[in-house]
């Protein structure tokens, strides 16, 4: 697949990660908390950490860890969910349907911060 100038070759999707999404329950104050997650599926994806200028950027919004992911289009990934990678869970900042063609999407993750 042609993504903008690039080729784009489904043998570099061979990064395992799971996509969850959070359980939110609601405390007697009516404060919603992120109790557990759910897992959707687990897939395989490009996965591409931040470098260069783009290291740059996201040092300058504050993100941790910041990478790219690239993978297959689902249409239950929203920026609602998360994608855990080994032990570490990174959030979704930004989700795009590439072209909007339903084929890829590419996720701008950074690595959550830990309550506690």
């Amino acid at each position: 697949m042609r993504i903008g100038n690039r080729l784009t070759n489904p043998g570099e999707l061979r990064t395992p990660v799971t996509l969850e999404r959070p359980v939110v329950t609601q405390d007697s104050g009516g404060f919603e908390h992120r109790t557990s997650y759910t897992t959707i599926s687990t897939v395989l994806v490009k996965w591409t950490n931040a470098h260069g200028a783009e290291a740059l950027q996201a040092q300058a919004v504050q993100a941790r860890k910041a990478a790219t992911v690239l993978l297959r289009y689902r249409a239950d990934v929203d920026e609602a969910c998360v994608v855990k990678k080994g032990d570490d869970r990174y959030e979704i900042t930004s989700l795009d349907n590439i072209q909007e063609r339903g084929e890829y999407i590419e996720l701008k993750v950074q690595l959550m911060v830990q309550a506690g």
